[in-house]
């Protein structure tokens, strides 16, 4: 019976790879030198138009993990997309005021002496001893 606590023990601190990882898309807006121009003389900055790429599916959505085995409850059903906002500047021209960009974040990496079993999982990449998850 010690011997397989220990074990047991053992098998949680060599994998790291009990717990949740949650994959979602995140925005990022980046306001141009026109927009701060413009705020800076105490004018809203009004935009005028959008825009957007086609967007691009990308895979989001959780993983358990299971001591060992991840169990990957992901689907193709995010967006990734990039996007420029139109309006006009101080002397009245159209000119971009805002970058957006919405992409799932970068995959997830791990390492351990079990990650032979990385390829059970869809998308692994990687070999025995490290590899990413998308």
């Amino acid at each position: 019976m010690k011997n397989l606590i220990v074990t047991t023990a053992l098998i949680f601190c060599l994998t790291g790879c009990v717990g949740v990882l949650v994959a979602v898309p995140e925005k990022t807006t980046l306001k141009t030198d026109a927009y701060r121009d413009l705020t800076y003389q105490s004018s809203t900055p009004v935009i005028t138009s959008t825009v957007k790429s086609s967007p691009t599916r990308e895979w989001c959505g959780i993983t358990l993990w299971a001591v060992i085995i991840p169990v990957p409850l992901k689907l193709p059903v995010c967006e990734s997309y990039y996007e420029q906002s139109f309006g006009n500047d101080v002397f009245g021209n159209t000119v971009v005021l805002l970058n957006s960009e919405q992409k799932v974040p970068e995959p997830f990496y791990t390492c351990g002496p079990f990650m032979v079993l990385g390829p059970i999982s869809h998308g692994y990449e990687g070999n025995a001893l490290c590899g990413t998850f998308p």
